[in-house]
């Protein structure tokens, strides 16, 4: 039996960022984050209904870092700042881009993020439907390229390419880009094509939310 310590929501949070940390998103549990914090699991119901509150709160907790200032600097530049800021963030914890990218509209500390950047995309004169899906540009990068960079393992076959290079000519003639996944390179070279061009694009015909 674990020895009874007295802790709080964010001792919690922060055991559950080490579990992570250490052991990635799927170790994530009761049991895990007790033992990190040297209690008995029973103990963590004092602060969580369940171990479906327990990895909201941990991920929740994961945005704190990566809050974006409230200032009203250049557009593409500050977009840029974040997305980088964020994505070296998120290599820290294996797995959590996955949950975030399901869960997020449900994560207050990431909707706050979702709100400055809408803050910063209104102060540009970018707004409504055409200010979220500028945002959501950058916000689903970050997190579809964080997920990819957690998930990519060893060297790529690309079977079908080679069995028919005639098919597939301009992937055959870029294959070293696809057999080993270079996602920090690619997510640099990806983030500069969204901010260089996307965000500096006026598009008033533009309806949907994306």
């Amino acid at each position: 039996m674990a020895r009874p310590a007295t802790f709080d929501l964010d001792n919690l949070t922060g055991a559950g960022l080490s579990v992570v940390e250490r052991d990635g998103w799927s170790a994530v549990s009761i049991r895990s984050v007790a033992e990190c914090l040297d209690v008995s699991p029973m103990a963590l119901y004092r602060l969580v209904a369940d171990a479906r509150q327990l990895r909201r709160v941990i991920a929740d907790a994961a945005a704190g870092p990566i809050q974006p200032e409230h200032d009203r600097g250049d557009l593409p530049e500050a977009m840029r700042t974040w997305a980088d800021q964020a994505y070296r963030h998120l290599g820290r914890y294996r797995g959590l881009a996955s949950y975030v990218i399901a869960q997020w509209t449900e994560l207050p500390a990431w909707l706050d993020i979702f709100e400055t950047l809408l803050e910063k995309a209104e102060a540009d004169d970018i707004s409504g439907p055409d200010a979220v899906a500028t945002v959501n540009a950058i916000y689903a990068y970050v997190l579809a390229r964080s997920q990819l960079r957690d998930t990519a393992t060893g060297p790529r076959q690309l079977a079908p390419v080679r069995r028919d290079r005639r098919r597939y000519p301009v992937i055959e003639a870029n294959l070293a880009e696809f057999t080993t996944a270079k996602t920090d390179k690619h997510f640099a070279r990806g983030l500069d094509a969204l901010t260089n061009g996307l965000l500096h694009r006026r598009r008033p015909e533009y309806t949907g939310t994306g």
